[in-house]
């Protein structure tokens, strides 16, 4: 993508940059341009800047293409996307953190969708597959892709009727001492972070969260944890207990950031979330610090006829490890048939 120049003039002037950005961008949506701010590859004066960023007059918008620059804006992931099982007409991707789900608007960067050719290049119709899902940029785990129409069709029915169960395992900040779940329901429009609107008796929009291990302070962290990103502080749980909760997630549709801001909303937010942890929700949106490494991850999804299970491959303790996956292996809780249900027999890559 050839690199484009904008002056802010008066009319441009107090607006937020990934509005503004749409009078460089008229081909992109707002998410498209989100994204490209995202990866750096917008400049004001010069320097990368946030979504929320407020213009000035005068001010040189420069929108560019670090890649073809030789620029790497993020360091590559550890792991890699592979293709995971083919299960008639879906296939199961393995998407690592630090990869987007989705081809980015506009061109350009690395995304599991983009690698759909070469990971499917085996696969006869591999060419017709279409992503039925999307993983945050710091979320792992597994995503559905449909070969054909009619499985695309039959899958977002499965998600209307209920069927189609998604665990997730995941890091809270402070002790969860009992199974909860959190009724809100999301309003995703035009926004950095998912806000929590009223309760919902649409129980496709829950989320279920059930304590599969507790530490209750810092020097009984696993060792991914404590070892990278040093001791637990706070925010403390509704209790006032400081810790880190291994936690089993179950949705049923889910929408953007779901787990996140509900996680947060139970006054228990992913560790190391910098978005929907309490330091960046008391800064406003134009100053509030980037997310951090979170711990998030997709370990199976359950449809009718067809699963997939594939536990992270973080540094757990044994008995942890086992939890884990007694968890994701369990039967469906909303009526799915157990044909094709499979496990990944090795998830590390």
């Amino acid at each position: 993508m050839p690199a484009r120049e904008l002056r802010v003039d008066a009319a441009l002037a107090g607006q937020r940059l990934d509005q503004a950005l749409a009078a460089l961008t008229p081909e992109l949506g707002l998410r498209g341009r989100r994204r490209l701010i995202a990866r750096n590859a917008v400049l004001v004066g010069g320097r990368a800047a946030s979504a929320a960023r407020r213009l000035r007059p005068g001010e040189l918008i420069t929108l560019r293409d670090p890649e073809a620059e030789g620029e790497h804006i993020a360091s590559p992931p550890a792991d890699k996307p592979r293709l995971l099982s083919r299960q008639g007409e879906y296939c199961f991707l393995y998407k690592p953190a630090g990869l987007h789900s989705a081809a980015l608007a506009g061109g350009g960067g690395s995304s599991l969708e983009a690698a759909l050719p070469a990971l499917l290049a085996s696969l006869p119709d591999g060419g017709a597959a279409r992503l039925l899902q999307r993983l945050d940029y710091g979320t792992s785990g597994i995503v559905c892709a449909a070969l054909t129409p009619e499985a695309a069709l039959a899958f977002r029915r499965a998600e209307r009727a209920g069927r189609c169960e998604k665990r997730y395992l995941a890091l809270l900040r402070g002790v969860l001492a009992a199974p909860a779940t959190v009724r809100a329901a999301l309003d995703t429009a035009d926004r950095r972070q998912s806000r929590l609107l009223a309760s919902t008796d649409d129980s496709r929009r829950w989320t279920e969260f059930l304590p599969l291990h507790v530490w209750e302070g810092a020097a009984s962290l696993p060792p991914g944890p404590a070892e990278g990103s040093g001791p637990i502080n706070g925010p403390a749980g509704p209790s006032g207990q400081v810790g880190l909760t291994l936690a089993a997630c179950r949705i049923r549709c889910g929408a953007r950031h779901q787990i996140r801001a509900h996680a947060a909303a139970l006054g228990h937010p992913l560790w190391g979330d910098g978005l929907y942890g309490s330091a960046s929700a008391e800064l406003p949106a134009e100053e509030a610090a980037p997310a951090t490494v979170f711990f998030l991850h997709h370990g199976a999804l359950l449809l009718p006829g067809a699963a997939c299970v594939l536990p992270p491959s973080w540094p757990l303790p044994e008995a942890q490890t086992a939890a884990v996956r007694k968890w994701l292996e369990s039967p469906p809780q909303c009526g799915i048939l157990r044909r094709g249900y499979r496990a990944d027999p090795d998830p590390r890559p």
